[in-house]
């Protein structure tokens, strides 16, 4: 008999109200949608000047996004990014380099949106403060299953922040990895076995995913042993809110265009997005020496799933993969949606993986 499919989540949860941060995806949910500059702002007023209180209300509510999760069945949970109003500046904020004083104003995701965002002015380094090993410790304290982290890969930062300092792309990647690999380091000897890296930009900029965008994702998990999984997410970007059909995604015949490089790199584990797009499923097959956590539910969208269309899909995908590679998965992070959606999505998610 086979065993059972693995299944995990991507990455961010919807946050209790308690929380002393506003979420990222708050945004999404009133007028002005996720480009309300005023967000920013905001988000830089509180960073660093939480009370024992506060750290109180991050422990408690990782503790029950992670029961939520493992309550219905998900393998693999991650804290659901809970201490992070946006998880690319959030990492940013310990960094040399960033100013989040004098925002300045950018177009991103091919148009998508405009918005404010902090500037790079100098030189990108890590200041000594390492965050990721104490937020991983302080959520796996209340999980009885081991947690995956997950960080911005340095292209997704590139596209997140202005740089107002660099002329060379490529030497501003490779300093933001060298930032990403000591936070990961920091993971490894905390004792994180599953670490993840989003790289959404690697589907809307292909050419600096090629010519140097891998080449960061490697120096990312320089020097992680093998006893430690090395994943990759790469979607194709939330929307300004939720079921917004006529948002910008970018293409997902970029997985095809990338497949060649990305099957070499040094990572284990690729995410990608499969729910929302309904990829041509030989897409897989490009994938041989990975494996393939599948987005089998939708992120952005507030029907729930039928067990049963969850079910054929990864059914339709087992022909294209050999069985042990193959997680399960949503899409993306769950942000956007409301507690109540995320928790029905994840059951129907895990009993579709218990039944095939």
């Amino acid at each position: 008999m086979s065993l059972p499919l693995t299944t995990t989540t991507i990455g961010s949860f919807p946050k209790p109200s308690y929380l002393p941060i506003r979420d990222w995806f708050d945004s999404a949910r009133t007028s002005t949608g996720m480009n309300d500059p005023q967000t920013t702002k905001e988000y830089s007023k509180s960073f660093n000047n939480f009370t024992p209180k506060d750290e109180e209300l991050f422990i408690k509510a990782a503790k029950e996004i992670i029961a939520i999760q493992i309550r219905a069945g998900v393998t693999i949970p991650t804290d659901g990014e809970v201490r992070r109003e946006n998880y690319i500046h959030y990492h940013c904020r310990y960094l040399q380099g960033f100013d989040f004083k004098n925002l300045e104003r950018r177009v991103l995701r091919d148009g998508a949106y405009e918005t404010d965002l902090p500037a790079i002015r100098s030189v990108v380094r890590h200041q000594k403060e390492l965050y990721a090993a104490k937020d991983f410790l302080a959520s796996q304290n209340v999980s009885s299953s081991p947690l995956k982290f997950t960080l911005p890969g340095p292209l997704t930062i590139m596209d997140t922040n202005a740089n107002c300092f660099y002329h060379d792309r490529a030497q501003l990647n490779r300093d933001l990895a060298d930032t990403i690999n000591r936070e990961i380091m920091g993971l490894v000897e905390a004792g994180c076995k599953y670490i993840q890296i989003d790289e959404p930009l690697f589907a809307r900029q292909i050419d600096d995913a090629l010519s140097f965008g891998l080449e960061g994702i490697e120096r990312c998990f320089h020097g992680v042993p093998k006893q430690v999984k090395r994943i990759v997410h790469m979607c194709c970007g939330y929307p300004d809110h939720l079921d917004d059909e006529n948002y910008k995604k970018a293409d997902p015949r970029s997985y095809f265009t990338l497949s060649e490089m990305i099957d070499q790199a040094k990572f284990d584990q690729l995410s990608i997005e499969d729910a929302h797009c309904l990829n041509d499923l030989k897409l897989l097959e490009c994938y041989p020496n990975k494996s393939i956590i599948f987005g089998a539910i939708a992120v952005a969208r507030s029907k729930i799933e039928s067990i049963d269309s969850v079910i054929n899909r990864i059914q339709e995908a087992l022909e294209h993969i050999d069985r042990e590679r193959l997680i399960i998965a949503p899409d993306c992070g769950l942000g956007l949606l409301s507690p109540e959606q995320a928790e029905a999505k994840l059951k129907v998610m895990v009993a579709a993986a218990s039944k095939v």
